[in-house]
Protein backbone atom coordinates (compact mmCIF):
# COMPACT_ATOMS: atom_id res chain seq x y z
CA UNK A 1 0.00 0.00 0.00
CA UNK A 2 1.64 3.17 -0.90
CA UNK A 3 2.04 6.09 1.66
CA UNK A 4 0.05 8.59 0.88
CA UNK A 5 0.96 12.03 1.86
CA UNK A 6 -1.93 14.29 2.98
CA UNK A 7 -1.36 17.97 2.21
CA UNK A 8 -3.87 20.55 3.00
CA UNK A 9 -4.15 23.28 0.39
CA UNK A 10 -4.88 26.85 1.86
CA UNK A 11 -6.06 29.67 0.35
CA UNK A 12 -3.64 33.01 0.44
CA UNK A 13 -5.40 35.42 2.81
CA UNK A 14 -5.40 38.95 2.53
CA UNK A 15 -6.11 41.44 5.02
CA UNK A 16 -9.79 42.02 5.43
CA UNK A 17 -11.09 45.71 5.30
CA UNK A 18 -11.80 45.62 8.76
CA UNK A 19 -8.53 44.78 9.83
CA UNK A 20 -7.10 47.48 7.37
CA UNK A 21 -9.29 50.26 8.83
CA UNK A 22 -8.02 49.39 12.36
CA UNK A 23 -4.87 50.23 11.64
CA UNK A 24 -5.74 53.29 9.72
CA UNK A 25 -7.11 54.77 12.58
CA UNK A 26 -4.04 53.29 15.03
CA UNK A 27 -1.29 55.21 12.62
CA UNK A 28 -4.17 58.44 12.56
CA UNK A 29 -4.80 59.03 16.52
CA UNK A 30 -0.83 58.38 16.55
CA UNK A 31 0.05 61.09 14.10
CA UNK A 32 -2.94 63.55 15.72
CA UNK A 33 -0.52 63.16 19.28
CA UNK A 34 2.95 63.19 17.34
CA UNK A 35 2.58 66.30 14.96
CA UNK A 36 1.47 69.17 17.01
CA UNK A 37 4.46 68.18 19.56
CA UNK A 38 7.28 67.79 16.40
CA UNK A 39 6.01 71.03 15.18
CA UNK A 40 7.03 72.33 18.39
CA UNK A 41 10.15 71.27 18.85
CA UNK A 42 10.75 72.60 15.33
CA UNK A 43 9.89 75.65 16.27
CA UNK A 44 12.26 75.65 19.67
CA UNK A 45 14.78 73.87 17.54
CA UNK A 46 14.48 77.07 15.31
CA UNK A 47 14.75 80.07 18.08
CA UNK A 48 17.54 78.17 19.87
CA UNK A 49 19.84 77.85 17.41
CA UNK A 50 19.39 81.39 16.54
CA UNK A 51 20.22 82.91 19.81
CA UNK A 52 23.26 79.58 19.73
CA UNK A 53 24.82 81.29 16.61
CA UNK A 54 24.48 85.05 18.36
CA UNK A 55 26.36 83.67 20.89
CA UNK A 56 29.22 81.96 18.62
CA UNK A 57 29.49 85.40 17.16
CA UNK A 58 29.82 87.47 20.50
CA UNK A 59 32.51 84.72 21.20
CA UNK A 60 34.43 85.07 18.24
CA UNK A 61 34.58 88.89 19.19
CA UNK A 62 36.06 88.53 22.74
CA UNK A 63 38.12 85.80 21.31
CA UNK A 64 40.14 88.55 18.54
CA UNK A 65 39.91 91.00 20.98
CA UNK A 66 42.33 88.61 23.44
CA UNK A 67 44.46 87.24 20.08
CA UNK A 68 44.79 90.49 18.71
CA UNK A 69 45.24 92.33 22.32
CA UNK A 70 43.74 95.16 21.18
CA UNK A 71 43.62 98.78 22.78
CA UNK A 72 40.14 99.45 21.26
CA UNK A 73 39.13 96.30 21.57
CA UNK A 74 36.34 94.59 19.21
CA UNK A 75 33.01 95.54 19.16
CA UNK A 76 29.94 92.82 18.46
CA UNK A 77 27.26 95.43 16.14
CA UNK A 78 23.88 94.18 15.96
CA UNK A 79 23.31 95.96 12.35
CA UNK A 80 19.52 95.95 12.05
CA UNK A 81 16.56 93.73 13.11
CA UNK A 82 17.88 90.63 11.91
CA UNK A 83 22.03 91.08 11.02
CA UNK A 84 25.02 91.30 12.88
CA UNK A 85 28.54 91.15 12.98
CA UNK A 86 31.90 91.78 14.87
CA UNK A 87 34.14 94.86 13.78
CA UNK A 88 37.75 95.35 14.92
CA UNK A 89 38.47 99.08 14.78
CA UNK A 90 41.70 100.11 15.61
CA UNK A 91 43.52 99.02 12.52
CA UNK A 92 46.42 100.61 11.23
CA UNK A 93 44.41 99.90 7.68
CA UNK A 94 40.98 101.11 9.29
CA UNK A 95 38.41 98.87 10.47
CA UNK A 96 38.24 95.28 10.27
CA UNK A 97 34.81 94.08 9.36
CA UNK A 98 33.54 90.53 10.16
CA UNK A 99 31.25 88.83 7.58
CA UNK A 100 27.38 90.39 8.37
CA UNK A 101 25.57 87.70 9.67
CA UNK A 102 21.72 87.17 9.67
CA UNK A 103 19.18 85.37 11.58
CA UNK A 104 16.84 82.65 10.23
CA UNK A 105 13.89 83.94 8.86
CA UNK A 106 10.71 85.21 10.86
CA UNK A 107 13.13 85.26 13.54
CA UNK A 108 14.55 89.21 14.91
CA UNK A 109 16.38 91.07 17.55
CA UNK A 110 13.95 92.30 20.28
CA UNK A 111 14.26 95.95 20.40
CA UNK A 112 15.29 96.72 24.23
CA UNK A 113 13.38 99.52 26.03
CA UNK A 114 16.27 100.29 28.95
CA UNK A 115 18.13 102.91 29.70
CA UNK A 116 21.52 102.43 28.28
CA UNK A 117 20.73 99.90 25.76
CA UNK A 118 22.40 100.52 22.11
CA UNK A 119 23.41 98.48 19.02
CA UNK A 120 27.10 97.05 20.22
CA UNK A 121 29.33 95.94 23.05
CA UNK A 122 33.24 96.20 23.10
CA UNK A 123 35.38 92.82 24.42
CA UNK A 124 38.68 93.96 25.64
CA UNK A 125 42.00 92.55 25.12
CA UNK A 126 41.25 90.81 28.80
CA UNK A 127 38.06 89.02 27.71
CA UNK A 128 35.80 91.34 29.59
CA UNK A 129 33.81 93.98 28.25
CA UNK A 130 32.08 97.06 28.21
CA UNK A 131 29.07 99.08 27.07
CA UNK A 132 29.57 101.97 25.02
CA UNK A 133 26.42 103.33 25.49
CA UNK A 134 27.13 103.74 29.43
CA UNK A 135 29.71 106.24 28.86
CA UNK A 136 33.19 106.67 30.18
CA UNK A 137 36.67 105.33 28.43
CA UNK A 138 34.32 102.97 26.24
CA UNK A 139 32.26 105.72 25.41
CA UNK A 140 33.88 106.10 21.69
CA UNK A 141 31.08 105.42 19.00
CA UNK A 142 30.99 102.14 17.02
CA UNK A 143 32.22 102.43 13.35
CA UNK A 144 28.93 102.04 10.68
CA UNK A 145 27.60 98.79 10.98
CA UNK A 146 27.33 98.55 7.54
CA UNK A 147 29.01 100.75 4.94
CA UNK A 148 28.29 101.36 1.55
CA UNK A 149 27.96 98.16 -0.55
CA UNK A 150 26.19 95.25 -0.77
CA UNK A 151 25.96 95.15 3.30
CA UNK A 152 24.01 98.33 3.71
CA UNK A 153 21.41 96.84 0.98
CA UNK A 154 21.14 94.20 3.25
CA UNK A 155 21.03 96.27 6.56
CA UNK A 156 17.34 97.65 5.91
CA UNK A 157 15.40 96.36 8.82
CA UNK A 158 14.85 98.58 11.78
CA UNK A 159 18.74 99.39 11.98
CA UNK A 160 20.46 101.64 14.41
CA UNK A 161 17.57 100.20 17.40
CA UNK A 162 18.85 99.52 20.59
CA UNK A 163 18.86 95.49 20.96
CA UNK A 164 21.86 95.35 23.10
CA UNK A 165 20.67 95.96 26.76
CA UNK A 166 21.54 96.10 30.47
CA UNK A 167 20.69 93.05 32.35
CA UNK A 168 18.37 93.59 34.90
CA UNK A 169 18.96 89.98 36.12
CA UNK A 170 22.81 90.35 36.39
CA UNK A 171 24.03 94.11 37.31
CA UNK A 172 26.93 94.75 34.91
CA UNK A 173 25.98 92.29 32.34
CA UNK A 174 24.06 92.54 29.32
CA UNK A 175 21.65 90.62 27.22
CA UNK A 176 20.34 90.19 24.02
CA UNK A 177 17.14 88.10 22.86
CA UNK A 178 16.01 87.05 19.45
CA UNK A 179 12.24 86.64 18.95
CA UNK A 180 10.66 83.59 16.54
CA UNK A 181 7.74 86.22 15.29
CA UNK A 182 5.16 83.67 14.12
CA UNK A 183 5.37 81.57 17.76
CA UNK A 184 6.46 85.11 19.54
CA UNK A 185 9.00 82.40 21.57
CA UNK A 186 11.88 84.23 22.93
CA UNK A 187 15.49 83.37 23.95
CA UNK A 188 18.24 85.14 25.51
CA UNK A 189 22.20 85.60 25.05
CA UNK A 190 23.55 87.12 28.75
CA UNK A 191 26.92 88.65 28.00
CA UNK A 192 28.52 87.90 32.50
CA UNK A 193 30.46 90.60 34.12
CA UNK A 194 33.65 89.15 33.16
CA UNK A 195 33.22 88.80 29.79
CA UNK A 196 31.70 85.24 29.14
CA UNK A 197 28.76 84.49 27.14
CA UNK A 198 25.74 82.08 28.33
CA UNK A 199 23.34 81.25 25.82
CA UNK A 200 19.81 80.12 27.31
CA UNK A 201 20.02 76.53 27.40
Amino acid sequence: MANVSLVTHRKDRGFSLVEMLIVVAIVAMLAAVALPNIGQYIRNYKIKGAAQEVAGELQSARSKAIMSNTNAGVSFVVADADSYRFIQEDLGGGAEYGTLKELPMGVRFVVAGAADSGISLRFNRLGGFCNPEGGGACAAPVATPCPTGEDAARCSREGGSAYVAPDAAVPGGMVITVLEEGTSLQRTVRIAPGGRVLPQP
